[in-house]
């Protein structure tokens, strides 16, 4: 702040006091959303084709897309869906609808982008890769497809990611009464854990973590204000909360046990401030709230496959996973249990180690933070059923081509009960819990395979960009100029320049 003098006509000056920075707030999501886009990955995921559908024609059907993802199955005399929940593609129908407009024109202004285009080379020891953008060439969609994917990312992920990091911010404030220690740790959670690697394109899993994220602030929004005696706001934070759940389980079915998890704390803090009357209502205000998105997904699963109940793996057909067990799910697996925390592919822990800390929480003196046994409880609870579930989950193995998914929606949980350790922390410790998890996040942001060779690479080989990297390996067909290779560092200085923009101390003028 600075002291300024504004006149005024009956009176002496007076000085009054003007912001002279912009909100932390803005700069936090500014730096979150222009860091995000930079490491935007080309990735066409299952989401993405229905989310196309949606925004072209509001149809849930992908006929046209049939073959270019094994994801998508057709249902003889229905038609051709994604073998998953539709809320992700709601989502990403919004930006692609908006960019949709700009996307016809470029097309209509380059026909030839859009027309059939021979065989070319990924450069890329996974054959699928090359088999997919072949596929897409071949029917004219590659381009298409590539900028559908980058407006849902630039348009969806990477905002939804700032706000997610404003979202930690405000809460860690109020908690922790520093905003400077709030700010830092805001800024860990959106660089230093999955949340970064999986906002590189459209992707469920984090999305259900940002659900998680507000749905547990908002239950905490409800406590305080039925302690303050509004009761009018509290049953709105439960309806949103049951909203958040409920969108979570539209988006992902891995959102079944936070949704039970979550109603299950809605229930037991209306039970201890007001007995079963309060409880019974604040699970109907909860269960509202929730409603209204469980309902969509009946919806759509009976306008898809003719029967609201049952959900797409019931009707895809037999693959290596869905055999298993009831549709691909069966009891937890020893394998499954260590490899979704350790596998250096895909593992939790792997891809965030400072995460293991967060078991300290409860063993931790809370004097500063005071989160109180209840809300431990809750996250190691709700933690500990969705680690369950996903080890129940045979599709979990696949994620050795894609990176850490299934655990992501615990993040936002397990970073809140890691930092009164962090803040208790003595600083070698915080060094070792924190820098190796910054180099890991960043490195397998850029490089995007396991930790160790997304390390090795980033070490022997300099900084990346996934989307450049992308274009270097198919340059024979879109960019013959990068066939030699090209350095990511133009691109660094000037995602450095612009965060010095937002950054910068500025003076206001009155």
């Amino acid at each position: 702040m600075r002291e300024a003098l504004t006149p005024d006509a009956d009176k002496s000056p007076t000085l009054v006091k003007v912001p002279r920075y912009p909100r932390t707030a803005s700069r936090l999501f500014l730096t979150v959303f222009v860091v995000y886009v930079a490491h935007f990955a080309s990735n066409v995921v299952r989401e993405t084709y229905l989310a196309i559908t949606l925004g072209e024609r509001l149809s849930v059907r992908v006929d046209e897309y049939l073959g270019l993802h094994p994801d998508l199955f057709a249902i003889p005399g229905r038609g051709a869906y994604i073998n998953n929940n539709p809320g992700a593609s709601m989502l990403g129908a919004v930006p692609y609808a908006v960019a949709r407009p700009f996307i016809a024109g470029l097309l209509r202004i380059k026909p030839e982008l859009a027309r059939p285009k021979p065989v070319a080379v990924y450069n890329d020891p996974r054959p699928n890769r090359n088999r997919f953008m072949n596929e897409a060439r071949a029917r004219g969609l590659d381009i298409k497809l590539a900028l559908a994917a980058a407006s849902m990312q630039a348009g969806l992920m990477a905002p939804l990611g700032g706000l997610a990091a404003v979202v930690m911010f405000f809460f860690l404030r109020g908690r922790l009464k520093d905003e400077r220690a709030a700010l830092w740790l805001a800024l860990l959670y959106a660089f230093g854990t999955p949340v970064f690697f999986r906002s590189a394109f459209l992707n469920q899993n984090v999305l259900v973590a940002h659900c998680v994220l507000v749905g547990f602030v908002l239950l905490q929004a409800y406590g305080r204000a039925t302690v303050a005696g509004s009761e009018r706001n509290g049953n709105r934070m439960l309806g949103f909360a049951g909203a958040l759940a409920g969108t979570a389980v539209l988006i992902d079915y891995s959102g079944a046990p936070l949704l039970l998890a979550f109603g299950i704390w809605a229930l037991g803090e209306g039970w201890a401030r007001g007995g079963p009357i309060m409880a019974i209502r604040s699970g109907a205000w909860f269960t509202l709230g929730a409603a209204v998105p469980l309902a969509m997904l009946l919806g759509y699963q009976w306008a898809a496959f003719g029967d609201p109940l049952f959900p797409a793996q019931r009707y895809m057909p037999p693959t290596r996973y869905s055999v298993r067990g009831w549709n691909g799910l069966s009891a937890p697996t020893m394998e499954l249990l260590l490899r979704n925390l350790f596998d250096p592919r895909y593992g939790l822990f792997a891809f965030c180690p400072m995460l293991i800390a967060a078991l300290a929480a409860p063993f931790v003196k809370r004097d500063f933070w005071n989160p109180g046994r209840r809300e431990l409880a809750f996250i190691f609870g709700a933690s500990g059923a969705v680690y369950l579930f996903n080890s129940a989950n045979q599709f979990a193995l696949l994620q050795w081509n894609t990176g850490v998914r299934y655990m992501v929606p615990l993040v936002p949980l397990l970073f809140i009960a890691l930092v009164p350790v962090l803040l208790c922390s003595p600083r070698w410790l915080l060094a070792v819990l924190v820098i190796p998890t910054l180099a890991i996040s960043w490195s397998v942001s850029m490089a995007r395979e396991s930790v160790p060779e997304s390390l090795a690479r980033i070490l022997n080989g300099g900084l990346e960009l996934p989307w450049l990297t992308v274009l270097e390996k198919t340059a024979d067909a879109y960019a013959p100029f990068l066939a030699g290779g090209a350095s990511a560092l133009p691109f660094f200085a000037l995602l450095a320049a612009l965060l010095w923009v937002i950054w910068r101390r500025g003076s206001v003028s009155v």
